[in-house]
Parts: C-alpha cells; structure tokens; sequence
C-alpha cells in the first residue's frame, strides 16, 4: 500500500503530534495554518499532561455552583453580556450532558482517551527527541474552604476507581511540600501521575522543527472552504486560489466549526476564552503543579516562570479581551500565596474549543472517509494530543483504531 499524501490543517499541538504520527507511518505531510506553529490556544496552556482527570465539567451538581460563579463578573465562569444570546445553545446543550446517565457515559469515554494519553505521548516525546522537556512532579490540589475540601473526596474515590493514585493531605501537609502556602489551606491532595512539560510553546515549536527535519512542509495559509471530492478534498484559500488533497485532517481548534459545517456537520463548537499571567521573578518557589479547583485556576512552574491561569469565559472569538479577569486571578493568588509578586508578568488570552459534553471531536467526516477532524479538547488539548493523532492516523490508514471513537463522532450532537 502506497502511504498517503496528507494535508492537515492547523499547527496546533493536535496537528503537530498527528503529523509526527504520519511521519513515522511513512506519510507525507503538509501542514496548514493561518499563523503557524504554536500560535494559538497550545502556547498558553500550563503545560499538564492531566491524564488523571476523568471527570466532564458537565455534572448534575455543576449549575448550583455555575450560578454562584456567574453572580461574580471576574470570577471563575462568565459570560460576556454581547455574547450572551449566542451561547445559550451551548448552554442548552451543556445542560442536557449534565444528567447522571450523560455524565457516566461522558467519564467512561474520558477515562478511555485518558488512559491511552501518557503512554501515547511518551511515545512522541521518544519520537521526536522531546522527551527531556517533560517532567514527572505530580499535581497539588489545594483548598482555602473547609467545604469544598470535603465535597472533592468523592471525586477523589472515584478516580481511585479507575486505578489513579491519590492521597489526601491535611493543611499542613500541604505546607511541608509547598512551604511559600498560606495557612488558610485547609487540605486538599496528591496525584503523582500528572507530568508537565517545561514550558508547552517549545515543545509545540520543537517537535515543529523536528517535523521540518523530516520534510514536512508548513504553509501560512487562510483555508476557507472545505469540500469533499471523490480524490479525497478541495480547499479554497482566502486569497481564491484552491488545493487539492488527497487526504485531510481538521484540526484548527476553535476555529474548526465553519470548516465542518460546510461538510455537513454542524458541531456545537464555542470557546472558553482562558486567560493568564507568566511571571519570570515570581517572588515564590513552587515545586507542584498547584490547581485551586474553588477559585477556578492553577499556578503551574514553567521553564519560562510561574504561570497563572485558568478560568472560563465565553465571549467568542471577536470581542477584546478583559485584563480584569487576570487582575482577578493574581488577587486570589495572593491570598493562596502571599509571598506572590506578579509586577513582572506577561499577560495572555487564548481560545479553548469547547464541546457541551465535555468530549472532543475524533473521527471520520460524514462527507468523506479521507476527511478525518481532531478538535475541542478544551482544557486538555496538550494532555489528549498524542492519543488523537493516533486514533487520526489509524483511521487515515484504513486499520482499526486502538480506542472506541463513537463516543467522540462529530455527528453525535
């Protein structure tokens, strides 16, 4: 069997690690995007390979606490007044996905796709000579409200039900590994098995100049039109010239919607905007990936300083953004670490395509088995990356793909 020629639009870390698949498969590639390497939602992530969380944000209990969020406009979750005609939708949706049984249907295809993400991903790093940028310290989930504390056990226990290690820690506890955290932590808990990479934009950018090694070939290029054709597709760019493709992987994130639309699948894709700071001179040394689940965000020590980040707005891709919602975060921050000084910080905001279940898109198109999509991880893009590619360039070769894609079908809305 001759190896395809494929073309795979977006230079995200979902791109990218399909395509070191297809390289190694013996694959021509050409990569599209409308910037380049890393120049999205992937540079701004911190840099967790979550493998451990299993849980959708959808969850019959979420609406309860989504209302008390919503009652603040710097909080963990907003909506944008402009936008919020157009997101409700998705809210609907969101919604729906929230019963028991969704939700048990929607944590065991998670857990699935989870499951497969570290190897797949040590795999890549092997693959691509990335592998000493990644490290394995774990993940500290911290809290300063005695209640939230107690209402996380369960979802503790069930992780454990699915073999993930976690321990629980007192306060103090806490403080004997993260000593620059304040006393009003409560307690909270260890997940050893979380990696995190040094610092996610250079790897996306490192495993782009390794593909370029390999002769693949990266475009800047605005596509915008996709049809099926019986060769495979046809792509109309924004300056009206076209291309022809033998093979297609979509995957542009949060930009991917239009594009599966005009091939007859018209997916729930919106974005939740995240926001964060980089800070090079923090002030504090933290040794942990720290989530702080109550408030909505992490601090995460990278390569390039400590980033906070986090949250969940929904404003679309057009309006500007609003620095508050960082100011917010550094405020909170503060009081979870005192000794925090984020005066030399870099501010960013970025769009994570969001699907209402929680579930990314993984699959064939319904216009053409050579059209395959890999979108809407939303939070966990980095983390599920190495496992889409996989799955993509199964199905791109006509063999069975190693996990079950039917929970992650774009025609299952």
């Amino acid at each position: 069997m001759t190896t395809p020629h494929v073309h795979i639009l977006g230079a995200g870390i979902i791109g990218l690690t399909t395509a070191a698949v297809l390289v190694e498969r013996g694959c021509k590639v050409t990569i599209l995007d409308r910037e380049g390497p890393a120049a999205g939602a992937s540079q701004g992530n911190a840099g967790g390979i979550a493998w451990t969380d299993v849980a959708p944000l959808a969850s019959p209990g979420v609406w309860k606490q989504a209302i008390s969020w919503l009652a603040d406009p710097l909080g963990p979750l907003s909506v944008r007044p402009s936008y919020s005609l157009k997101i409700l939708p998705w809210m609907v949706r969101f919604l729906a996905a929230s019963t028991k049984a969704r939700v048990r249907e929607s944590r065991e295809a998670l857990a699935v796709l989870r499951a497969d993400a570290l190897p797949a991903w040590e795999r890549v790093w092997k693959l691509t000579g990335t592998h000493n940028q990644v490290r394995y310290s774990g993940c500290l989930e911290v809290f300063d409200n005695e209640a939230q504390f107690r209402n996380s056990l369960s979802s503790w226990a069930e992780q454990r039900d699915y073999g993930i290690e976690v321990r629980e820690l007192s306060g103090d506890e806490i403080r004997d590994r993260e000593p620059e955290l304040s006393p009003t932590v409560v307690g909270g808990a260890f997940v050893p098995g979380w990696a995190q990479m040094d610092d996610p934009k250079k790897l996306c950018l490192s495993i782009a100049d390794w593909l370029v090694a390999q002769g693949v070939s990266f475009e800047v290029a605005d596509v915008q039109r996709v049809e099926a054709t019986n060769e495979g597709a046809a792509l109309t760019l924004a300056d009206g010239s076209r291309l022809s493709c033998g093979k297609l992987v979509i995957a542009c994130g949060a930009w991917s919607r239009k594009l599966t639309s005009q091939l007859g699948d018209p997916v729930p894709l919106d974005t939740e905007r995240g926001y964060n700071i980089t800070v090079p001179e923090p002030g504090v040394s933290l040794s942990n990936f720290v989530m702080l689940r109550g408030h909505g965000f992490v601090m995460s020590p990278l390569e390039t300083g400590l980033r906070i980040g986090g949250a969940v707005e929904f404003g679309g891709l057009e309006l500007p953004p609003n620095w508050q919602r960082v100011d917010a975060m550094i405020a909170k921050a503060k009081t979870i670490c005192p000794g925090l000084d984020a005066s030399s910080g870099k501010r960013w905001m970025g769009y994570r395509p969001s699907l209402p279940d929680s579930l990314p898109v993984i699959g064939r198109s319904s216009a053409s088995e050579h059209i395959v999509y890999g979108f809407g991880h939303a939070h966990h893009g980095l983390t599920e990356a190495a496992t889409t590619g996989q799955q993509l360039t199964a199905l791109l070769l006509g063999e069975t793909p190693s996990l079950d894609l039917a929970p992650f079908r774009a025609t299952r809305f």
